[in-house]
């Protein structure tokens, strides 16, 4: 082999190396199989295996050598959102490349913010606990008696009690989750439910914990959570919740129950910069071109 052909190799290889090559993901067990090395942090993304739900989610992979990075844009459920998991540098990369939906719901690992905001104003970022459930460590209350499933009727009631401009639930969201209320004098007083749900997958994210102030210390909030994550537990391996770490209440009833601390994580509201630029077109145009597979793009980093 002569010195320029050694050269050239050498040259390849250093350049495959400050590359990275993007491709989305459109087979459900490719997903997954970068999805299960993060399990407790992964499960919103997780329940979109479900082939009811995989039409709803783009997911986008990029590796570099032994770095690997991923990115979901969703749609359903009470809106758009996003999830970002992996190395840093690619999680920019991809989202410089597809920065999904003008505005959504951003679940992110606390280093992915700074690279975020370069493609993205977000709005509010909290740090959140992921905590995780178990059949073997639950501990419900004694008493679940006061609580029922909420059905698609008590929508009404369910949006009065969450008080939520931006957000009105239907009956459809409701039977499609796992919700319970209790009652007073027949006006709903405290609801949980689920963000997301998939019996098929075995996943459930728990949320939408709420009650009214005026009946707060009477331990509804802890009932109705509990009913959800019994009825959750009888098909799902995966039931995990977000909370506050400031909130040390919730933590409390939460570790009571049998929940524990898996990690932290960013939630944030999330709109793009410049959402009507033709950049992200342009560099994916070029990136298209610079590869040498099919339906992949290589990047320069």
């Amino acid at each position: 082999m002569t010195a320029r052909a050694a050269g050239s190799q050498t040259a390849r290889r250093v350049s495959v190396r400050r590359s990275a090559v993007i491709h989305q993901l459109r087979d459900i067990e490719a997903v997954r199989a970068v999805l299960e090395r993060a399990r407790p942090y992964a499960a919103y993304p997780l329940a979109y295996l479900d082939k009811r739900m995989f039409g709803l989610a783009e997911f986008y992979e990029a590796t570099a050598g032994d770095r690997r990075a991923l990115v979901m844009h969703a749609r359903g459920g009470l809106g758009p959102s996003t999830f970002s998991m992996g190395d840093v540098s690619l999680v920019g990369t991809l989202l410089s490349l597809h920065p999904g939906p003008r505005q959504a719901f951003f679940t992110c690992e606390a280093e992915h913010v700074e690279r975020i905001l370069t493609t993205h104003n977000v709005w509010r970022p909290q740090t959140m606990l992921r905590m995780q459930l178990t059949r073997e460590d639950f501990r419900p209350p004694a008493d679940l008696s006061g609580v029922r499933r909420l059905i698609a009727a008590d929508a009404v009631d369910l949006n009065r009690l969450y008080n939520e401009e931006s957000t009105r639930y239907t009956g459809r969201q409701i039977i499609e989750g796992v919700y319970f209320g209790a009652h007073h004098r027949g006006w709903l007083v405290a609801a949980a439910g689920t963000h997301i749900y998939s019996r098929r997958e075995g996943v459930a994210v728990i949320g939408n914990v709420f009650t009214h102030p005026d009946f707060r210390g009477h331990g509804l909030g802890s009932a109705t959570t509990a009913a959800v994550a019994s009825h959750l537990l009888e098909d799902c391996d995966l039931v995990v919740l977000n909370v506050d770490p400031a909130n040390r209440t919730a933590r409390h009833i939460y570790e009571q129950m049998g929940f524990k601390e898996t990690g932290r994580l960013i939630e944030a509201m999330a709109t793009r910069r410049q959402a009507y630029s033709p950049l992200p077109l342009i560099r994916r145009t070029l990136a298209r071109h610079r590869a040498t597979q099919p339906e992949t793009e290589l990047v320069e980093l």
